[in-house]
């Protein structure tokens, strides 16, 4: 029931890529209603953790038009990937495992004007009642601007024995504008409107090998995130990193640029 977007091959992987800049919704977080919260323990939800979850859907009326209990199959779904209902995504914030909550999230962040035929009217506020099986890191490696120097100035001895690649994947307007980290390739991954390099893995491929550690970088880091879990989840590709806040974190903490 929950609208789901699935990576099969890499033709939909990179289609999934396209429009990456994030949904603007004035006062999100106000327009979820949490009705009733159980705490569980351990992680909590973060960007492209891998979420296995139960849950019950209503409409305000009570009538159930959907649920996973009934049909014994917990619903499996990456957070922050657009994979569920912008109202799955803000209500579902800070959960941890076993923890229990119940939302109403209204139709702008539902089903809106559309609904789902013979199942949700158009306009309808939605009631779920939510509950977290088990929550999964994603399997991307968030690096820090500071370790990634120490990598580069090979302080790191276990780590700089395997062969470290840098890819930047900004646009050459940005990278004009700040400059490179040295030593780094450079792959633009999407233009200025979100839409992904068609070209990008065959790029990546001529790069790369199976033994090399991969890191991307993009100006903030969102992109390089984004594009990390994808290469990851959908093409198996192991060893691939992000650089956590992108260049302008690297420039913020006065590191070299070239």
């Amino acid at each position: 029931m929950i609208k789901i977007l699935y990576f099969l091959t890499l033709s939909t992987f990179l289609i999934s890529c396209t429009s990456l800049p994030e949904k603007n919704i004035e006062n999100k977080y106000d327009n979820v209603v949490i009705l009733s919260d159980v705490p569980g323990s351990g992680i909590s939800i973060k960007n492209h953790y891998k979420i296995t979850a139960h849950y019950i859907g209503t409409l305000e009326d009570g009538t159930e038009f959907d649920n996973s209990y009934k049909r014994n199959q917990p619903f499996v779904f990456q957070y922050g990937l657009r994979q569920v209902i912008d109202g799955w995504e803000i209500g579902l914030e800070g959960m941890k495992i076993g923890g229990k909550r119940k939302i109403k999230i209204p139709p702008s962040l539902a089903y809106g004007e559309n609904g789902v035929k013979n199942l949700i009217p158009t306009n309808a506020y939605l009631i779920f009642e939510i509950e977290i099986l088990n929550i999964e890191s994603h399997q991307y490696i968030l690096i820090n601007d500071y370790s990634l120097k120490d990598i580069l100035n090979e302080k790191i001895i276990q780590v700089s024995k395997n062969n470290i690649k840098l890819i930047d994947i900004r646009t050459q307007k940005e990278i004009s504008k700040d400059g490179i980290i040295k030593g780094s390739y450079h792959i633009e991954a999407f233009d200025k409107n979100g839409n992904m390099n068609p070209n990008f893995i065959k790029d990546y491929n001529m790069i790369t090998t199976s033994k090399d550690h991969v890191v991307l970088i993009s100006q903030k880091g969102e992109f390089s995130s984004i594009l990390a879990n994808g290469l990851v989840e959908n093409l198996g590709i192991k060893n691939v990193y992000s650089l956590k806040g992108g260049i302008n974190k690297w420039i913020e903490n006065k590191n070299k640029l070239f």
